[in-house]
C-alpha cells in the first residue's frame, strides 16, 4: 500500500528594482517546511522500523527552514560591471541512529531510544542529546555535550567584475573575474555522524571548498 506523504509548505517574499539608473538589485526571503516520513526528494521509503512506523514521521532531511537570497548589479564608469550573490540557508536536520540492531530485523538502522527521524537541530537538541546520552550510557559509554552538534547552516557571498570589448560587428570579448565565497566561510556538508555510539556523534567532517577565485575570457560571435 502506498503510505509514503510528505507535505510541503512555504512563504516566498521578494523585492526586486529592474536596472536604471546604473544599477539592480533583488533580495527574496523564503519560510518553508516540509514534513512526512520521505526522506529528502525520495518518492519511497524503507521503514526504519516495521513494528513503529510512527518514528519515520519528522522532517524532511532536506528541510531548511530559512533561505535568503540578494542580488545585484552597478553599472560602473568605463562600463565595467560589478555585481555580487549573497546566499544564506538555515540548517538541515539529522536523525540519531542506536549503531546495533535494536528489532533483530538484520538492520542497524534503528533510532535511539526516544528520539524519532530527523529531530536534531530543529529546537530542541538538549533533550534529545539527553536522550542519546542514556543510551551511551546504557552501553558504558561517557556522555557528550550538546555544543559538538554541528549545523550546516550556508551563507556564502561571491563577486564578479567584468568589462566587454566589442571587436567588429556581432563579435565581442568579454573579460571576467570572480571569487566565490568571498568572506572564505566554512559551509559544511550535510554528512553527519548520527552513529550515537561513535564520540563524533553529530559532527560534520566535510566542507565545501572555502574560497575560490577564477579569470574568464570569453569570445562571442
Amino acid at each position: 500500500q502506498s503510505i509514503g506523504e510528505v507535505d510541503y509548505k512555504a512563504l516566498l517574499v521578494r523585492v526586486e528594482k529592474r536596472l536604471d539608473q546604473r544599477y539592480m538589485y533583488m533580495i527574496s526571503y523564503t519560510l518553508a517546511d516540509s514534513y512526512g516520513n520521505l526522506p529528502g526528494g525520495a518518492t519511497t521509503f524503507t521503514v526504519t522500523q516495521a513494528e513503529l512506523p510512527q518514528l519515520d514521521e519528522g522532517p524532511s532531511s532536506s528541510d531548511r527552514r530559512h533561505a535568503i537570497s540578494a542580488s545585484g548589479s552597478l553599472l560602473l564608469p568605463a562600463d565595467v560591471t560589478l555585481s555580487g550573490v549573497f546566499s544564506y540557508r538555515s540548517t538541515m536536520p539529522f536523525s540519531a541512529t542506536a549503531g546495533v540492531d535494536l528489532n533483530a530485523d538484520a538492520n542497524i538502522t534503528d533510532y535511539v531510544p526516544g528520539t524519532t527521524r530527523s529531530a536534531f537541530n530543529r529546537g530542541d537538541n538538549e533533550s534529545l542529546m539527553a536522550a542519546v546520552n542514556a543510551w551511551r550510557l546504557s552501553r558504558g559509554l561517557a556522555a557528550l555535550p550538546a555544543s559538538q552538534i554541528d549545523t550546516n547552516e550556508f551563507a556564502t557571498l561571491d563577486v564578479r567584475v567584468s568589462k566587454s570589448f566589442q571587436i567588429r560587428g556581432r563579435q565581442s570579448l568579454e573579460l571576467m573575474a570572480q571569487v566565490f565565497n568571498l568572506l572564505g566561510r566554512d559551509n559544511l556538508q550535510p554528512t553527519w555522524s548520527t552513529n550515537a555510539l561513535s564520540n563524533a556523534f553529530g559532527r560534520i567532517q566535510q566542507a565545501l571548498n572555502r574560497q575560490q577565485a577564477e579569470l574568464v575570457v570569453r569570445f562571442a560571435f
